[in-house]
């Protein structure tokens, strides 16, 4: 019993990384009804980012300019959200009297845009991440987990409980709920749509630069896999209906559990199924739609 409960403690930082990046895909889905299938790249270029920043070739060798990690942080961080910018105004603004899917699929284009570049500057053999969270072990209720662990799991709750706020109580979470509901009607009420938008996109890739800067000492920098490791927060997204934030977050919850605890079951332990993870957490959204008759919600709901 105590391994099974060490798992789902386990779990629940990658919940949180996983909550982070589902939580910027239900922003801008909000705020431009787009699915950006982008997050997985964004996330994967600013780990590399980070990693170009801080790496000191003459330690440990391979590509990097060796700045403090404070100041490759701030520089990653900074780096995500003009990219969310740039993707916002300069590539998805003038689609807007498109169909949606054209925006979709440009947002896909994005990601493999990302992931080619990733590839030709640093290359595709597995690299170390700069690791930004303490280390060691540490024992809670007599169950050891890793320093980096709880670390992250309390940076994800603070920056959570922060988007909530944003979300519930400033005028700016107000204004991306009006744009939500109804465009037009904000317009006329004098809300800046457009403005409110690249916000949503700004704030969407900065989360998903945080989590992949959380998620790469874990997995290690790779491009595809980096990139690969972020659909679970699509499916913590779905569990939410791209709309409600606190169903989301319950929703990664599950998703991180079941990424944690699915690969030591007995079944999958003794038969070593490949995709077993990504089998689990779509087959457990897959069943929760149909069971709730929940869908992707096109009305905004009270998060």
């Amino acid at each position: 019993m105590k391994f099974w409960i060490q798992l789902i403690i386990l779990g629940l930082p990658i919940a949180g990384v996983f909550a982070l990046m589902a939580t910027g895909v239900v922003m801008v889905y909000r705020a431009s009804k787009i699915l950006t299938l982008a997050q997985g790249g964004i996330a994967m270029f600013t780990a590399y980012v980070l990693y170009q920043l801080n790496n000191d070739p003459s330690v440990h060798g391979g590509k990097g300019w060796g700045l403090p990690i404070g100041i490759a942080l701030a520089g990653a961080i900074l780096f995500a959200g003009v990219l969310g910018f740039v993707i916002e105004r300069f590539l998805l603004r003038p689609l807007r009297d498109r169909p949606v899917l054209v925006s979709v699929i440009m947002t896909v284009g994005v990601l493999a845009l990302l992931t080619a570049i990733a590839g030709i500057v640093w290359g595709y053999d597995r690299q170390e991440a700069p690791k930004i969270t303490p280390e060691g072990p540490v024992s809670i209720f007599g169950i050891t987990i890793g320093q980096s662990d709880v670390a992250i799991l309390v940076a994800t709750a603070v920056i959570l409980l922060f988007i909530l706020y944003l979300f519930k109580y400033t005028t700016l979470g107000i204004s991306m709920r009006a744009v939500a509901d109804d465009r037009r009607a904000a317009l006329l009420m004098g809300i800046p749509a457009d403005r409110v938008s690249a916000l949503s996109w700004v704030i969407g890739s900065v989360l998903a630069g945080v989590a992949g800067i959380l998620l790469s000492p874990i997995v290690q920098l790779q491009p595809l896999i980096l990139t690969l490791i972020s659909i679970p927060a699509y499916a913590a997204a779905l569990f939410g209906g791209l709309m409600n934030l606190g169903r989301m977050v319950i929703g990664a919850t599950l998703v991180g559990i079941l990424y944690s605890v699915v690969p030591d079951l007995p079944l999958i332990k003794t038969n070593e199924l490949p995709g077993e993870r990504e089998l689990a957490i779509f087959g457990a959204v897959i069943i929760f739609m149909f069971v709730t008759g929940k869908s992707v919600q096109l009305q905004e709901e009270e998060i």
